[in-house]
């Protein structure tokens, strides 16, 4: 486990740059996106998938507005994650369609983080002034961007 003093605030994010495939559940997504997370941050695949998985078991992460935010809070990572994943059509969250799935993934020891992160992105897909289809459309780089600015924590 890590000391407070390792701990970093500083967000990673990444896009993906494929659409979400169709036709697949949501804990199929939860699954797809928590084991290409662990590709990108080299964390343990099983344990973050299982993680995101269990949390998604509890009660759907659709949020409404085409947003899904399923989530982890894990033990031995050291700093926040973020990996958005889109799709033009939608994919099936229980009966509504998401088109921004948002997997989030932050230490254990840091609780506050996940709320943070999760309200703002909430605030921005509120309040951005991007219709849906802009953000599905939007290139991936330039929407990392974004995100990597409005995640940074305090």
């Amino acid at each position: 486990m890590y000391d407070a003093e390792e701990l970093s605030n500083e967000t990673m994010v990444w896009v993906r740059g494929e659409e979400l495939p169709a036709g697949e559940s949501h804990v199929d997504m939860v699954r797809l996106l928590a084991g290409e997370l662990a590709e990108l941050t080299g964390w343990p695949r099983r344990t973050l998938v299982n993680t995101a998985l269990d949390r998604e078991a509890q009660d759907s992460t659709y949020l409404g507005y085409g947003l899904a935010i399923p989530h982890a809070r894990v033990f031995d990572i050291a700093q926040p994650a973020v990996y958005l994943a889109r799709s033009t059509a939608g994919v099936d969250w229980q009966g509504s369609a998401a088109r921004l799935v948002f997997l989030v993934v932050v230490p254990e020891e840091r609780p506050e983080w996940h709320l943070q992160i999760m309200s703002r992105i909430v605030r921005w897909r509120q309040k951005s002034g991007l219709t849906e289809d802009e953000m599905v459309e939007m290139p991936a780089d330039t929407l990392a961007a974004q995100l990597r600015e409005l995640l940074a924590l305090t």
